[in-house]
């Protein structure tokens, strides 16, 4: 959705996904409109996928927008996750976000000009039980963000900070989402994350949360004493069937917040 909304504002796009199928469909409906989009197959778990990335964006020279928005999940008990797919989402929403920026802002305050979207969660601000890695990776982003944001208020950059929660995706009609926070929270369109996105990069904003009642969940969790905080999202997010630390293993499902 990013790749279409910028290339309808007239931006050439370089579109970065795993997947090369879906990559390569819509950049084709977008260039037979007569949008210039460029795509680049890339795993960004991978240092070979990150450094695709960064010799591409080197080669194609003067980035305008930047937007972090890729994302790997696993949701369930910490101890009965692959350890393997866990480091895989360290490595996509940590340590990828902190190389594409790294490499890329430098051109940007040379030039006084540019700007970086970054996508985090609603979780980002709370500790989440069963999505103890995800959340955690989460409040990387919005702490980096946040803090980029205010160095590089005097230099012609912008950095936001782009907080949803759940989102309608193909992903959640495979996995389900965990507890009864995935039958009690809304959930929103992933042009609706996209359009609020934009909308505050333009405002000149440093953190948007998505959605009035995840703007609640946010300020409610500052005002709540975090061991009861704790207790509530254990709750929330808990697999089905289980109660607490004594409860049977639960079976493990991978899932995704955007």
């Amino acid at each position: 959705m990013f790749t279409k909304a910028l290339a309808q504002r007239g931006l050439s796009v370089l579109a970065v996904a795993r997947a090369s199928s879906s990559l390569t469909k819509i950049a084709g409906e977008l260039r037979d409109g007569g949008a210039h989009v460029e795509t680049l197959p890339a795993d960004l778990a991978s240092a070979e996928g990150v450094s695709a990335v960064t010799a591409k964006a080197e080669a194609l020279g003067d980035i305008e927008l930047l937007v972090n928005n890729a994302g790997l999940s696993t949701s369930g008990r910490f101890l009965e996750q692959s350890a393997k797919k866990e480091v895989e989402s360290i490595r996509v929403n940590v340590e990828a976000l902190y190389a594409l920026t790294r490499a890329i802002l430098p051109g940007m305050v040379a030039r006084k000009g540019g700007g970086i979207i970054n996508v985090a969660s609603i979780v980002a601000f709370h500790a989440i039980p069963y999505w103890t890695t995800y959340a955690a990776t989460k409040a990387f982003v919005l702490s980096f963000g946040e803090g980029l944001a205010c160095e590089l208020r005097h230099s012609g950059v912008r950095v936001v900070t782009v907080c949803p929660g759940f989102t309608k995706t193909g992903l959640y009609a495979e996995s389900g989402v965990p507890g009864l926070a995935g039958k009690l929270l809304p959930f929103a369109t992933p042009g609706e994350v996209v359009r609020v996105a934009l909308a505050a990069y333009d405002a000149g904003r440093v953190i948007r949360i998505v959605g009035v009642t995840n703007r609640l969940l946010a300020l409610s969790g500052a005002l709540t004493p975090r061991f009861i905080l704790r207790s509530l999202m254990a709750k929330m997010f808990a697999p089905t069937g289980a109660q607490g630390p004594s409860a049977g293993p639960p079976s493990p499902r991978p899932s995704t917040v955007r």
